[in-house]
């Protein structure tokens, strides 16, 4: 999911900040298909032309990531997600969904989420990860939690997984990787003090 508009980093689209070279957003693209992911849409609203032509930029890899444009990428990330997952079609059961601004995640990451989602338990309908009592992302759900998703403008995932605390699995991590995002300038600083990872514009 890559809508937002960035206000608190000025303006700037968060998925264009780049790690060593290469964007954020077409890090996590990368990272999607290093795991094995059959199918990746990128959900794009606030600064759209601009993500649009980096990916452009990114050569055979812009081939393999489905784009759509949440028309009102202000009205919350439920929006975005909904997008996206009508857009991945309805053959596909299992999504994994993560975010643009999380510059820590790597393939182990969201391969850990896969194998969690494998492992969970009968009733479990959604993974998250959780560090330091902090959920993150990626998640990962099944069928039925995206069938209630697309079938209401009211529902989003943190408001069902409150709601179903029994069916949410809560998958504890050791490292801040899932739960690390960039929303400010002052996150940037942050990030290079406590991680070592500079982001530039």
């Amino acid at each position: 999911m890559a809508a937002g508009a960035g206000r608190r980093m000025g303006g700037r689209p968060k998925g264009l900040l780049r790690r060593e070279g290469e964007p954020l957003v077409l890090r996590q693209v990368r990272l999607l298909r290093e795991a094995g992911l059959e199918r990746v849409a990128l959900v794009l609203g606030h600064h759209a032309e601009a993500i649009e032509a980096a990916l452009q930029a990114a050569g055979p890899l812009a081939g393999q990531v489905r784009r759509v444009r949440n028309p009102a990428p202000d009205a919350g990330p439920g929006g975005s997600l909904r997008c996206g997952l009508a857009a991945l079609g309805a053959e596909i059961q299992e999504v994994m969904v993560l975010l643009a601004d999380q510059p820590l995640l790597e393939v182990q990451d969201l391969q850990a989420m896969q194998a969690a989602w494998r492992e969970r338990p009968a009733g479990v309908e959604l993974v998250f990860p959780q560090h330091d009592g902090q959920p993150g992302h990626p998640i990962v759900f099944g069928a039925g939690l995206r069938a209630l998703l697309l079938g209401s403008a009211a529902a989003g995932v943190r408001e069902w997984r409150r709601a179903h605390p029994a069916q949410a699995l809560a998958v504890p991590v050791a490292h801040a990787r899932c739960t690390t995002d960039v929303d400010t300038p002052e996150d940037l600083v942050r990030l290079e003090r406590a991680h070592g990872v500079r982001l530039e514009p």
